[in-house]
């Protein structure tokens, strides 16, 4: 009698404490869910800021080519010891003075340079490509003018993208052309990186979720030149705690100087009123394809 007095007892109690525990294992479940996606979605925007401030830039590069050089008024293909870096349209420096020039490379395929070489060359002739930065690192949207500024839901730039939460080889000098887009549909934004040395651009894949509809904001902001020398990227996300009947959200935002750019447009203006500087190197045209300016 006494047991079964105990058990009758014993019951109610456990089962409450059972509740409890099942409601606090809920409530702490919910807790981190939110915790995982406004630290995942702080982590995308830090990348994001670090990506973006890259926008522009280019390696130094270098490399040799082992055998002599005869000058001529034609394009010619030249053997290096790798073309790692280089780009049609990139402006290179060969040879050292006082036997240097400037020449304008028209193609690069394999482990060959072709451009219009005007001197001799002797064997071993250094090749440099020097870090010049591009003016379009960042794609303006039609119609953008200078000292103003445009929202887009496509961010698109390129450059000599690195660092530790880069897809990209921080000692690889290939530029890569990366697209952050605002996928509505699915309240997502999407990333896609690219060597430009590809032929075709990777596909986008999901790089943040749970985005607040109408929430994000791509802002380009343009300098009296017309270069894109900073951005503003707003968005909010969403998690799974509630706040009376709705979700509790935390929004995010990053202003983003561009260092490259601003350099770049420096340069610019010099060689638009001196023009004996060094010419700045043209938006590959892989780059402007991917960006829908070439169809």
């Amino acid at each position: 009698m006494e047991l079964l007095v105990s058990m009758v007892v014993l019951i109610p109690v456990m089962a409450a404490a059972i509740g409890m525990f099942s409601v606090g294992a809920s409530h702490h479940a919910i807790g981190q869910n939110a915790i995982d996606v406004s630290q995942d979605a702080r982590t995308a925007m830090e990348m994001m800021t670090t990506e973006i401030a890259q926008a522009g830039s280019h390696a130094d590069v270098r490399t040799i080519a082992p055998s002599t050089i005869v000058n001529s008024m034609t394009a010619q293909s030249v053997q290096v010891e790798s073309t790692a870096g280089f780009t049609a349209g990139d402006y290179v420096d060969v040879d050292v003075e006082p036997n240097d020039e400037i020449v304008q490379l028209t193609a690069v395929s394999g482990t060959r340079l072709t451009g219009v070489f005007r001197l001799d060359h002797g064997p071993n002739t250094p090749i440099r490509l020097p870090a010049m930065p591009y003016v379009t690192g960042i794609i303006p949207p039609s119609g953008l003018g200078p000292n103003s500024s445009a929202t887009v839901t496509t961010l698109r730039f390129f450059g000599h993208i690195q660092g530790s939460n880069s897809d990209a080889n921080e000692n690889d000098p290939t530029v890569h052309y990366v697209e952050y887009s605002y996928d509505s549909a699915n309240e997502q934004i999407t990333r896609s990186i690219t060597p430009i040395t590809q032929s075709t651009k990777n596909p986008a894949l999901p790089f943040v979720r749970n985005v607040k509809p109408s929430s994000v904001r791509f802002t380009l902001n343009t300098d009296v030149l017309g270069v894109v020398t900073s951005a503003n990227i707003a968005m909010t996300v969403k998690n799974s705690v509630k706040s009376g009947t709705k979700y509790q959200e935390a929004p995010l935002a990053s202003r983003i100087t561009i260092p490259s750019a601003i350099a770049a447009s420096e340069l610019l203006w010099e060689y638009q009123h001196y023009r004996g500087l060094y010419p700045l190197p043209p938006t590959p045209s892989i780059v402007r394809t991917w960006a829908g300016q070439l169809q």
